[in-house]
């Protein structure tokens, strides 16, 4: 987001991380930064937006979706217990090229976004929001009945890279629309 001008940003990746990765590396800054980053960041009244795509890899990896859940729950108890004020917004599961014809791993995807929705929305120690990536990504199948359930919604490949598993930069760029439209909600 370089053209994001409501203040800091910054990204940090984890390649093929799952859930519980991901909670274990969240917010450890660099360790060029750290004394600065730790002066910076104690304020009460400072509201850090945390956007995260996380949980594909979970079913990638073949861990339970209970098991993902139970990170998220980590996920949220440690970005409240912080002293700082959050947004978390969180990325679901969204259905990928691969998927196609992989009906176990697409009820495992399902089963996760609905997991990981109730999970934000019953989450009340801080601002959470959930968007449903699951059809996102889909083009027109995405609104055919029984696309979720059915089985009828297919990733549309123009969104995503030759690997049919990372987003092309036409997919990054409805991911980008999408996480702005969420921060210009909340401005800092």
């Amino acid at each position: 987001f370089p053209d994001w001008s409501q203040g800091d940003i910054e990204m940090q990746g984890y390649s093929g991380a799952t859930l519980q990765q991901v909670v274990d590396k969240l917010f450890v800054p660099p360790p060029t930064e750290q004394v600065g980053r730790e002066s910076s960041s104690s304020s009460e009244d400072e509201l850090l937006m945390v956007v995260i795509c996380a949980g594909e890899n979970d079913v990638g990896n073949g861990l339970e979706v209970e098991d993902s859940l139970d990170a998220m729950d980590k996920l949220l108890e440690k970005t409240t217990s912080r002293r700082l004020f959050y947004h978390l917004i969180f990325l679901g599961p969204k259905f990928e090229p691969w998927l196609s014809d992989d009906t176990s791993s697409r009820k495992h995807y399902i089963k996760l976004s609905k997991g990981l929705r109730r999970r934000c929305d019953g989450h009340h120690k801080m601002m959470v929001t959930f968007v449903d990536c699951l059809t996102m990504f889909c083009g027109e199948s995405a609104n055919v009945p029984g696309a979720v359930l059915g089985g009828r919604a297919k990733a549309d490949p123009k969104y995503f890279a030759t690997d049919q598993l990372h987003l092309s930069d036409e997919g990054y760029r409805v991911w980008k629309q999408v996480i702005e439209t969420e921060l210009c909600k909340h401005p800092s």
